[in-house]
C-alpha cells in the first residue's frame, strides 16, 4: 500500500521535470538591439510632434512588384522588415532592405516610395510614434 502511495507523487515529480514549460524555464531572456540611432535613413534627425500621445504598431504587406505612392511621413518610425526585399527610393538615393532589416524613417526625410522585389511579397512592422489626428503618411 506505501508503495503505491509513494508511486504517484513520483510520477508527477518526474512528469514536472522533463515537460516542456520546465525545460522552457532553464533558458534565459535575450535584449537584442536591433537599432538605436537620433537620426533617420535620410541623415536627417527626427523631432516629435506636439499634441496628445499615440503609438501605432503597422504590419505592412506590399506584394512582389509593387510600390507605393511617392509619400512622405510626418512623424518619426521605426521600420522592421520581416520578409520579403524591399527598395526605398528618395531621389537618387536607393536603399535595399532584406527581412531582419531595421531602419529609422525621420519626419524631416522627405518625400519617398518603397517596392517589394523579392520573391515574396514584403512584410514590415512599422512603429509610428505620432499624435492622435496626424496621419501616418501624406501621399504626394
Amino acid at each position: 500500500m506505501k508503495i503505491k502511495q509513494l508511486t504517484f507523487p513520483f510520477l508527477i515529480l518526474v512528469l514536472t521535470l522533463i515537460s516542456p514549460e520546465y525545460s522552457l524555464a532553464e533558458e534565459k531572456i535575450k535584449v537584442i538591439p536591433l537599432i538605436q540611432t537620433s537620426k533617420g535613413l535620410s541623415g536627417k534627425s527626427f523631432n516629435y510632434l506636439e499634441g496628445e500621445p499615440e503609438l501605432r504598431l503597422l504590419k505592412i504587406k506590399i506584394p512582389v512588384g509593387l510600390k507605393t505612392p511617392i509619400h512622405k511621413h510626418p512623424s518619426p518610425m521605426l521600420i522592421h522588415v520581416t520578409r520579403g526585399k524591399l527598395r526605398h527610393v528618395r531621389g537618387r538615393v536607393i536603399n535595399t532592405f532584406r527581412a531582419g532589416d531595421v531602419f529609422v524613417e525621420s519626419n524631416n526625410g522627405g518625400e519617398h516610395y518603397v517596392k517589394s522585389i523579392g520573391r515574396k511579397a514584403a512584410i514590415l512592422h512599422v512603429g509610428v510614434i505620432s499624435v492622435v489626428g496626424v496621419p501616418t503618411t501624406i501621399n504626394k
